[in-house]
């Protein structure tokens, strides 16, 4: 989280200069030129698929929380790392654990259906921390379990 803390202005200000329009959103073309300018290479249906992952309100935009998400998730996994993406996309409040409430977002994000007491019962079975929260690894192990299905 620290680090999403130092950079937060830096990622305010690149959000100011995205948003061409001043809407206080920024859309897939205001991203896709940013990115092309910030030396990013990423096609239209990956950035569409991320913004997906990050886009709390199912908007199609994002706004600037959404926006700090997403270079969390640039920064930090390779366009390809499908499972690295989905962690960083779940991990909501940057503290490198899935907690239940995220690991049930994720989970409703990728179009799967699922109940409070089914994430209860899969965090039962599968927390590998103190405080019942899964670490990277088992989450990529779940997440294979599940898309594999």
């Amino acid at each position: 989280m620290s680090q999403i803390k130092q950079n937060l202005q830096l990622y305010e200000s690149i959000f100011r200069k995205i948003d061409a329009d001043n809407s206080g959103f920024i859309d897939v073309p205001e991203l896709q030129v940013a990115l092309v300018e910030l030396g990013v290479q990423m096609d239209q249906k990956t950035i569409s698929g991320m913004i997906e992952l990050v886009d709390d309100n199912a908007d199609g935009q994002m706004q600037l929380e959404e926006f700090v998400h997403f270079l969390y998730i640039c920064e930090n996994a390779r366009p390809d790392d499908v499972p690295t993406i989905l962690f960083l996309a779940a991990d909501e409040d940057y503290s490198q654990t899935i907690d239940s409430d995220e690991l049930m977002a994720i989970i409703l994000k990728l179009g799967i259906e699922i109940t409070k007491e089914e994430i209860k019962e899969i965090m039962d079975s599968i927390a590998d921390n103190d405080d019942g929260t899964i670490s990277y690894e088992m989450f990529c192990a779940l997440m294979e379990e599940i898309l594999n299905e």
